[in-house]
């Protein structure tokens, strides 16, 4: 090559090699992607296995059960004396227990994640992200033992008195107060779901398009009606997402729910009486009950409702996460996100 070779000449002699290289990154690329459709394809396939292998061994195990209570083991009680092995007590339990941890968890976790991503400053936000993400690192046993030795002295004493004497809250909280209650079972789960509602809820929050809410401040929206009227409904999909999950947990929680709850197997007349849920009667009796027993059986009857419980929530939240909005009217841009805010005072 000539030392006064033109621009063109220096392109027409590279053009081979360029073309050589582009041929062999289109290679590396469809290469690379197969190798990751097997690998996807590898995962999903030994995961179903599992997942049909658990359904077979719990079948297998809890079929004596089943066959002894039949369709009655979702409503009947639990009394091995009697040979009654239902989930009755055990589900009332459980669906209160995650209830009461719901109305707790919720409101206060998107308050949370509205404040970390929309109104708190860089220096106070990042360090209680971090917090937060410690929290959801804590065990669970940790925080029944918490549950056990700190709040449960302080629910007998003045938490559960001071419900009883409210006026038109007895309906719910009446009873001796003892402690170890369903609702304080459901405050130690609430403990324990809220990390995860709001990290999820604010990363969620996080995502919605910094154009919404330039716009909302546009129009003379404060930061506040901005965050209610657009982030938190442009977030509504990771929302109901960060709910799932923490429900999901709260169902499954054992340890902890055992260790506060007070582990009685009557139906609870009020939030301030013990009960029992799924989790807390299978790590209360599996140890307790003799292998190849009906009892043995039972418990296991005990894993399948609540596998199927968990599997029900799991569905329904999936179902509402791709249950899309209704269209919107054409509109301007402005226009619309004026129609979304409302009247700003």
């Amino acid at each position: 090559m000539s030392a006064l070779a033109t621009p063109r000449d220096l392109e027409s002699t590279w053009a081979p090699v360029r073309g050589v290289h582009e041929l062999l990154e289109r290679r590396r690329g469809r290469s690379s992607g197969r190798a990751y459709a097997a690998i996807r394809w590898a995962g999903a396939a030994i995961f179903a296995a599992v997942f049909v292998a658990l359904l077979v061994v719990l079948s297998r195990d809890a079929a004596a059960a089943l066959g002894h209570m039949g369709l009655s083991v979702v409503w009947k009680g639990w009394n091995p004396a009697k040979g009654e092995y239902g989930a009755g007590v055990f589900v009332v339990g459980t669906l209160l227990t995650t209830l009461v941890a719901l109305i707790i968890a919720v409101p206060i976790g998107l308050g949370t994640a509205a404040l970390l991503s929309e109104l708190a400053p860089r220096w106070l936000a990042s360090p209680l992200t971090v917090l937060v993400e410690f929290l959801a690192a804590i065990p669970s046993i940790v925080v029944g033992l918490w549950g056990l030795i700190v709040l449960t002295p302080v629910f007998a004493h003045r938490v559960e008195p001071f419900l009883k004497g409210v006026p038109g809250l007895n309906v719910v909280f009446h009873g001796q107060p003892l402690g170890a209650s369903i609702l304080l079972a459901g405050v130690v789960l609430a403990v324990m779901v809220l990390p995860t509602v709001v990290a999820l809820s604010r990363v969620a929050m996080s995502g919605v398009a910094e154009a919404d809410r330039e716009a909302g401040l546009a129009l003379a929206a404060t930061r506040w009606q901005v965050t209610r009227k657009v982030v938190i409904p442009g977030a509504r999909r990771g929302i109901r997402a960060s709910v799932t999950l923490a429900m999901g947990r709260a169902l499954g929680e054992a340890i902890a729910v055992a260790m506060v709850i007070g582990n009685n197997t009557a139906i609870p007349h009020s939030l301030l009486s013990p009960g029992a849920t799924l989790g807390s009667a299978i790590v209360n009796s599996f140890s307790e009950a003799n292998p190849g027993t009906l009892e043995k059986s039972g418990v296991v009857g005990l894993v399948v409702v609540l596998l199927a419980i968990s599997v029900l929530v799991n569905a329904g939240g999936q179902v509402l996460l791709r249950t899309r909005k209704p269209p919107i009217p054409a509109r301007g841009p402005v226009e619309g996100l004026a129609v979304a805010i409302g009247p700003v005072s």
